[in-house]
């Protein structure tokens, strides 16, 4: 670009000389047209090696026909390229006020001697008698180097008249007169055509970035006077970007926050900002969950309300609105004397002072108020899943965090909810004017934001929900009815695994009513000492033998009911968890098992489940050794089954007392191995000697190949452990046949012995014995 004299005005000249001017010297104030010199830096490479190859062609097509005019056109050519590569390579470094136009100056020559030294070539070449391969090789370089150096980022209007007129007018002069006809005239035209072009091209990417700049430019004026005016308000008000970083901070809130008076260093992000800054050194310990709450913030996309307390004593509302697409405006106000006064009446009445959440009072009154008022409206009661683990591995601060964390994740999923925390790990949200369709999806997307993992420290915490959903008025029209349909859906959400969600339904009233009825009988069982015991034969497959029978517990079948709904071992172990009576299960089951199998063959061992919560006591261990030895029986005879999950908590108790049972040679297997989440280095870890393959694997496997592949692969992995490995599950010769395929060593099922009562153990030994042998000796 030809330099610009600072004097010209941004006014069009009213004669056609000055308009002609304007439009080959568009006019930029002198900050920007700076700042378009600068960009030349972005194209040192481009022409370093583009000027590099059209130089270096040039010289070989001159030293080829042997024409000194030639090879002087190429340097002169070869000048001007290392005159534009030298402005570039200038541009790559800030440029001093004074160095801007100079480096415009080099730039403007080097184009205008490359364009000249290369065009005359062409014409000069073509003049002679060089092969036609080498003039159409120097007039392709000659159209290159008009595209090149015309490009959106470094073309000039004038350079590019420039370079039309030395370097098009030439190349098409040589195509005109030199090439044969009729090519000759196709090709010169294509040249004028394309010289034309990158004109045009040029004055309108010239003017497209000048617009640019200008409006850049205007932009940074708009700011710096919407900035002074921020500055001087008396509300502080904060500006943030899309990430929290801070983009203005006025100064009233430097001095409510305690802040020096800007001296131009950079500040941290906001959230980091709050948890350091001076005037609140007591909050500065919370520096974690500031962060995690920011996170949340920035996801949630929601006007976010939020306390600061200041060293002084003083309450300051914090309000951060966001705005579209532009990051956030925070804005701070002192409130203490509001809130002294509401906090006299209603904080400790009405709030948790854990989560900041109305409490079950305060919910109850809401959903009172609103139910009152009519219209649609769904009520959300909301479950945690495995939070009791929480309290467990990581301590009840961090549950107390994660509990906060949960709160605020609720309140900011949707401005319209009504969020409050009930007790304990259970949340209740309303939503008004729901639909059963809007209702489920927005508890889908409170399940997705609990489900998130968060982080306290070292620490990764996630916990799962289930969430029951009761609509007003459909439902009920009060809130004791409402509160306990929802419940009833809450509860059948929670019987199935993982996260759940359930709308009420009239059913779960009577489903609900007789669960209750079938816990207390299991209650009542259990204290009363009724329960029974099933026993189960597990084959040996190589001798055929029965070498071990596995104790479940089972409901007494009272007169009436149905034995299928009373005597499930799962439904009677799971209710027994829940209400904490796992461990005098365990007790009962272990004493009359113990009996019944001391009065077996030696070489029998009895397989007992153990729950999780009966590894986590001390003295485990030495109640089931008294257990067995009061009855008799050897406790090298005595193996205990956990689950692959129970396994995985890895409490220090919990290894401890399966490490001293493998010591003292009894046995320690992981049941349903296969359903679980184990991973291969905790596998190596575990202190086991039997694994049980889930029957799960095994259940038409024998007709499916791929689930035959993965309950191989499954048996692989438990050989690779060097321990007994049981198939639990067989129904079916085929399922058989695969599992002793598959390296099994023992099996267990219904194909070989359904559970049988203590009298009827031995007659099901010899059966389960003699279907063994059958189909060992069909295999």
């Amino acid at each position: 670009m030809i330099p610009i004299s600072s004097q010209q005005k941004l006014t069009a000249p009213p004669d056609l000389r000055a308009r002609f001017a304007a439009l080959l010297w568009p006019h930029l104030p002198s900050a920007l047209r700076n700042e378009f010199t600068q960009d030349l830096g972005k194209y040192f490479l481009p022409f370093l090696v583009g000027g590099a190859v059209a130089a270096g062609l040039g010289m070989g097509v001159a030293i080829h026909v042997a024409s000194s005019l030639a090879l002087a056109q190429a340097v002169i050519a070869l000048i001007g390229f290392l005159l534009v590569v030298m402005a570039c390579a200038r541009a790559r470094h800030p440029l001093r006020p004074d160095q801007f136009e100079p480096v415009e100056q080099r730039y403007g020559l080097g184009i205008f001697l490359a364009s000249a030294g290369l065009g005359s070539m062409v014409l000069t070449v073509a003049a002679g008698d060089a092969p036609f391969v080498l003039e159409a090789l120097l007039v392709m370089v000659a159209l290159a180097a008009m595209g090149v150096g015309n490009g959106s980022g470094p073309g000039r209007p004038l350079a590019t008249l420039l370079q039309a007129i030395s370097l098009g007018l030439p190349t098409a002069l040589a195509t005109l007169l030199y090439w044969p006809g009729p090519w000759n005239l196709a090709c010169a035209g294509g040249v004028v055509v394309y010289g034309m072009a990158c004109v045009v091209l040029a004055l309108r990417s010239y003017a497209a970035q000048s617009e640019l700049l200008v409006a850049r430019e205007e932009q940074r004026n708009q700011r710096l006077r919407v900035n002074t005016a921020l500055q001087h308000l008396n509300q502080p008000i904060v500006l943030l970007n899309a990430q929290l970083a801070i983009m203005l901070i006025n100064q009233s809130a430097r001095e409510l926050l305690g802040l020096p008076a800007d001296d131009g260093r950079a500040l941290p992000g906001f959230p980091e900002l709050l948890a350091s800054a001076p005037a609140l050194a007591t909050a500065a310990a919370d520096r974690d969950e500031f962060l995690g709450h920011a996170a949340l913030l920035v996801a949630a996309r929601q006007q976010f309300n939020g306390v600061l307390r200041l060293n002084d004593g003083r309450t300051v509302d914090l309000e951060c609105i966001p705005v579209p697409d532009a990051g956030w405006v925070a804005m701070m106000r002192d409130t203490t004397g509001e809130r002294n006064a509401i906090a006299e009446l209603n904080r400790e009445l009405r709030r948790c002072g854990l989560t900041g959440l109305p409490n079950k009072r305060a919910f109850r009154e809401e959903l009172e108020r609103r139910l009152a008022r009519g219209g649609q409206l769904a009520l959300l009661l909301i479950d945690l899943d495995e939070f009791k683990l929480v309290n467990e591995r990581h301590g009840h601060g961090t549950g107390d965090r994660m509990l906060t964390r949960v709160g605020f994740r609720l309140r900011t999923a949707d401005a319209d909810l009504v969020v409050a925390r009930l007790g304990g790990d259970k949340f209740a949200v309303l939503m008004p004017g729901a639909t059963a369709e809007t209702s489920r999806a927005l508890a889908a997307r409170l399940v997705d934001a609990i489900d998130t993992p968060a982080r306290f420290g070292d620490a990764q915490v996630s916990v799962g929900a289930a969430i029951g959903i009761a609509i007003a008025p459909a439902d009920a029209v009060l809130s004791e009815p409402l509160l306990r349909a929802a419940e009833h859906a809450l509860q059948a959400a929670k019987a199935e695994p993982g996260n759940q969600i359930r709308l009420y339904q009239p059913r779960m009233s009577d489903i609900a009513a007789q669960a209750a009825e079938h816990e207390a009988r299991v209650r009542s069982t259990i204290r009363d000492g009724q329960i029974e015991v099933a026993y189960q034969p597990m084959i040996d497959l190589a001798s055929g033998r029965v070498v071990a029978v596995e104790a479940l517990a089972r409901m007494p079948v009272e007169p009436g009911n149905s034995p299928q709904r009373l005597t499930g071992s799962n439904e009677l172990i799971a209710i027994a968890e829940t209400r904490g009576l796992i461990t005098p299960l365990r007790r009962l089951v272990l004493r009359q098992a113990a009996v019944a199998v001391a009065g077996l063959p030696a070489d029998i061992g009895l397989w007992l489940n153990v729950s999780v919560n009966d590894l986590a006591q001390p003295d485990m261990v030495d109640e089931l050794l008294a257990a067995v030895a009061q009855a008799g029986l050897d406790h090298h005879r005595l193996a205990i089954e956990i689950t692959e999950t129970a396994l995985m908590t890895d409490t220090a108790t919990s290894m401890a007392n399966l490490s001293r049972l493998v010591a003292m040679g009894s046995g320690v297997a992981m049941d349903d191995f296969g359903a679980g989440f184990s991973s291969l280095e905790r596998l190596g870890r575990l202190p086991i000697n039997a694994v049980k393959i889930s029957g799960a694997l095994l259940t038409g496997a024998s007709a499916n190949p791929v689930a035959a592949s993965i309950f191989r692969a499954a048996c692989t992995l438990g050989q690779s452990l060097g321990v007994v490995l049981v198939a639990e599950g067989v129904e079916q010769p085929q399922e058989l046949a695969l599992a002793r395929a598959a390296g099994v060593t023992r099996a267990q099922g219904y194909l070989l012995s359904k559970p049988v009562p203590a009298g009827e153990l031995p007659a099901a030994i010899s059966a389960a014995e003699a279907v063994a042998r059958r189909l060992q000796t069909a295999a």
